[in-house]
């Protein structure tokens, strides 16, 4: 049976979409590749936004509807469409989703099977609901800029979305949960998660530090977050020395700090009682690096990390987002995906990351602005577009960027 004849893992299930930004999208762009049908609410004339790269990769595998939430017919079919959903996801500012008459309660009530989640930026019981909140904010504010960057230098947002991509794949967690207790009572419930609070538990085992020894958790740049400091473990430089011509070292045992000095050719550290141990090997870090940066030197960081990893240290090449991009082995085992686009042509995009036996991962381009009204209406509600008042299927090409 090929992955067209295999039924995905949440095939059936609908999923009303009314996300933007990054956050909410990227929860419902996971149920999208398991299989649900995600149907993205848009307002009539944003196409400018929907163009945005952010966009693009954050809505693949999706379907479009167009409505205006403010009008009187827009607000009663997103109701009605709501009667018929499985899950309803939202990230609103702090009180627009009640203005526009979609509340938990007045959509709990209509469909008491409902899966309700929102995203905020500060939680709703939190005295800082009302602010505003991007993905750095919040980074901040639970605590990762504190512990990111070099120890005597300022502190550093984390490179990777943590406060919006991270906060959309917990939730997404938190709903296959609901579905699945939906199963066995037949109700839904209301799911909130902040994406301030999702960092702080992000920040689990950097806890250590206050708790064990009452102080501030300190930066490490790119060492690991031990009570203690070890050696070799940190980036490295290769030739031809480029901004990202490194490769990552760890050394987590006697055994691999063994296995590293004969692998550089300098048995004669392994006799030094300066290196002996973990902690010795810490309290000397300055010399332990002098000697691996003088072997990484002569390698690139691919040629290093294929050789450390085949004597098992653990090591890894520093890599751009263009090379993880064009990376042939994750294009092959379809970690990023390449669609058609009708504006962009041929488009290579992450894809989901995760390998199920019996659930395959399709994944189609982003929905063009209201491209998918006039279908969704007709499966959904079994009406007309243009008799609910509503515009049909939009369906122009999206001009290229």
């Amino acid at each position: 049976m090929d992955d067209s004849e295999q039924r995905r893992a949440l095939d059936g299930v609908r999923v009303l979409d009314l996300t933007h930004q990054v956050a909410g999208p990227s929860a419902t762009l996971m149920l999208a590749f398991l299989g649900a049908e995600v149907v993205k609410v848009i307002a009539p004339g944003s196409r400018d936004s929907y163009d945005a790269v952010p966009f693009y990769l954050n809505n693949a595998s999706k379907k479009s509807v167009e409505l205006d939430l403010k009008s009187g017919a827009g607000r009663e079919t997103a109701l009605r469409l709501a009667d018929r959903a499985d899950i309803f996801v939202e990230n609103f500012s702090p009180g627009v989703i009640d203005r526009l008459g979609l509340g938990w309660e007045v959509l709990s009530a209509r469909n008491p099977r409902l899966i309700y989640a929102q995203v905020k930026g500060f939680a709703e019981d939190s005295p800082y609901r009302d602010y505003p909140c991007f993905d750095p904010i919040a980074q901040g504010f639970a605590g990762a800029s504190s512990i990111t960057g070099e120890p005597d230098d300022l502190p550093m947002k984390p490179g990777p979305d943590v406060g919006d991509t991270g906060t959309g794949m917990v939730l997404v967690g938190a709903i296959l949960a609901a579905l699945y207790q939906r199963e066995k009572d037949g109700l839904g419930q209301r799911l909130q998660i902040a994406m301030a609070d999702q960092v702080a538990t992000f920040m689990r085992i950097h806890y250590g530090w206050p708790i064990e020894r009452s102080m501030d958790t300190p930066r490490f740049g790119n060492r690991p977050p031990f009570l203690f400091p070890t050696a070799p473990s940190d980036i490295y430089p290769c030739p031809p020395f480029g901004p990202s011509d490194y490769v990552h070292i760890h050394c987590g045992s006697d055994r691999q700090w063994e296995r590293m000095a004969k692998l550089m050719g300098r048995e004669d550290l392994l006799t030094d009682t300066r290196f002996a141990t973990m902690l010795s090997r810490g309290e000397h870090k300055d010399l332990v690096d002098e000697a691996v940066r003088a072997w990484t030197s002569g390698l690139d960081k691919m040629a290093a990390m294929r050789a450390l990893g085949e004597a098992g240290v653990p090591a890894g090449a520093l890599r751009s987002t263009t090379e993880v991009l064009t990376d042939s082995d994750l294009r092959e085992r379809g970690i990023f995906v390449t669609v058609d686009d009708p504006g962009r042509g041929a488009v290579t995009i992450p894809g989901y990351p995760v390998r199920m036996s019996r659930s395959p991962v399709r994944v189609t381009p982003p929905p063009q602005p209201g491209e998918h009204t006039k279908a969704v209406l007709r499966d959904w509600l079994g009406e007309d577009a243009n008799a609910l008042g509503l515009p049909g299927e939009t369906g122009l090409p999206r001009e290229a960027p």
